[in-house]
């Protein structure tokens, strides 16, 4: 395996750890935060649902991944009420498909690196 993809399972594996922890607390919301970077993309995740702050390009590549992972849809009315670029996806998954999910939607949403290094925050 390459260091990349040892990576990958090492963010997808605290990812899933992270809401795993915030399912059982039932109070904390992991933050997670793609680091080395000036203005690093974050993305909350909620019970069960992930709200993301995206550009008018980002958006147009998360509607493309949220046609790969359809079990992650647009949460209405969530979206339409929320600031402009922050949209709201349900995210009704075990914590093995969200941390797939999300890990994805930074390299693909928010350009990563395949060797992006990953914050998780309380």
């Amino acid at each position: 395996m390459t260091a990349d993809g040892e990576r990958a399972i090492e963010r997808r594996t605290r990812i899933a750890e992270a809401i795993t922890a915030h399912r059982r607390a039932g109070s904390q919301s992991p933050v997670l935060v793609a680091v080395a970077a000036d203005d690093p993309p974050y993305v909350e995740y909620c019970d069960r649902e992930i709200v993301v702050h995206v550009d008018e390009a980002e958006r147009d590549r998360l509607d493309a991944l949220l046609a790969e992972f359809p079990v992650f849809k647009i949460a209405q009315p969530a979206t339409r009420k929320a600031p402009d670029g922050e949209v709201h996806v349900s995210a009704i998954a075990d914590p093995k498909h969200a941390a797939d999910f999300l890990d994805t939607l930074f390299l693909d949403v928010f350009d990563r690196a395949d060797d992006y290094a990953l914050d998780v925050e309380d």
